[in-house]
This record gives structure tokens, sequence and C-alpha cells, in this order.
């Protein structure tokens, strides 16, 4: 979702490029999202607060593909795409483990396991639960190096390590519908200055309290 981009999202990224020697990562708003409720910002504005974010990090890009496709957002369509308009990338989808402990609630989610290599980083109080596990598959899929990961043409998954970062972007749209946005906010490792510069132009989540 991006609503909005945060430090966490950003670290996230950073991680997965050091650990899988990525060339580079998209980071992709999605449109119409299928399990959650709508973002409360429109989705140019997320857009625009990601292209801000990346600004100075090259490896890091915002992709719009989502936006500019129609329907809902599904993320097995967004990698099909993918990969059939750059057939000699390999590709890998970076998700959260609070995400990945509900992929069984996702759009043809054995399809997306199946067709494609997954990077999965975990943050503070976040597990895979046993019965998650048991029906991803996570123990027969599962690599323990990117080596492996990349050997493999899909199904595989390489859980990375914890990044100890517990920031939400629901905790980011509370704090600001409850307290708005403080010059320490930026400081703090929430958001980036361009971002937080952002929101307070456009008066974005003043309304948002709840998460």
């Amino acid at each position: 979702m991006f609503d909005p981009v945060h430090c966490g999202h950003l670290a996230v990224a950073e991680l997965a490029v050091e650990a899988l020697s990525l060339d580079r990562i998209l980071l992709v708003p999605c449109k119409l999202p299928n399990h959650r409720h709508a973002a409360s910002a429109s989705g140019p504005q997320r857009l625009d607060m990601l292209g801000l974010a990346c600004a100075k990090k090259p490896q890091l890009e915002a992709s719009p593909i989502e936006l500019e496709r129609e329907g809902v957002s599904y993320s097995v369509d967004t990698l099909t795409q993918l990969r059939a308009a750059d057939p000699d990338t390999d590709f890998v989808f970076v998700l959260g483990r609070d995400a990945f402990e509900g992929l069984p609630r996702w759009e043809r989610w054995e399809r997306l396991l199946d067709e494609n290599l997954l990077a999965v980083v975990s943050r503070p109080g976040v597990s895979v639960s046993r019965e998650s596990a048991d029906l991803t598959q996570l123990k027969a899929r599962q690599v323990a190096s990117p080596e492996a990961l990349f050997s493999a043409a899909a199904g595989k998954v390489i859980l990375l390590d914890e990044l100890q970062n517990p920031l939400s972007s629901s905790l980011v749209r509370a704090a600001i519908g409850k307290e708005g946005l403080t010059e320490d906010r930026g400081r703090e490792g929430w958001l980036p200055s361009a971002v937080q510069a952002y929101i307070e132009m456009h008066e974005l989540y003043r309304k948002s309290v709840s998460f």
C-alpha cells in the first residue's frame, strides 16, 4: 500500500538489496487492494511519495505498474506482467513475514508461490505460525542462501534476517491524525524528510486515527 511510505519500508528494501545482491527494488503501490481497506491517500499521491523517498537511493524505484492496470491489484498478476516484460531478469517478491502469514488468503496464492521466488523479512513480534508454515509448505520450499534461491527457477522461499523496526503505515497515520507531524518525526526515523514535507503540504492523514 505504502500509505504512506516510511523509513521501515526503505529499510526492508535496502536489507533485501544487500542480502540478495539485487540490482534494484521496485516499490509498487497497489491501486485497489483485495484483502485490505482502501488507501487513505490516492494512488498518484502514494506514487509521488515513493518517488521522493527513492530519489537519493539509486537501487530503489517507484513503479506505477499496478496503478496503471484496471481492476483489483493482485500480486500474482503483477509478477506475471513483470516477468513477461523482462524474461531475462530474475525477479524476487520481497514481503514482510506478517504478509507471508496471511498468504493463503491472497488471490491464487499457490500459483504465486509456485511461479516465483520469495524473500520474507520479519519484524519484531511477527512469526510464522505452524499452521501457516505447513499450509504453504515452507519447509519444503525454504532455502538457506541467495545462491540456492537464484539457482531455482521458481517455488523457493528465503527468510531474511529480522528487521528491528516495528514501524507501520497505520502507526504513522494514527500519529498524524492525533498529533500532526512534528519536526522530531523525521529525526526519529519515521518518515523521509521529503515525504514528511509532502504530507504536510497536501494535509494528508489528518483525519486518520484508527488502525
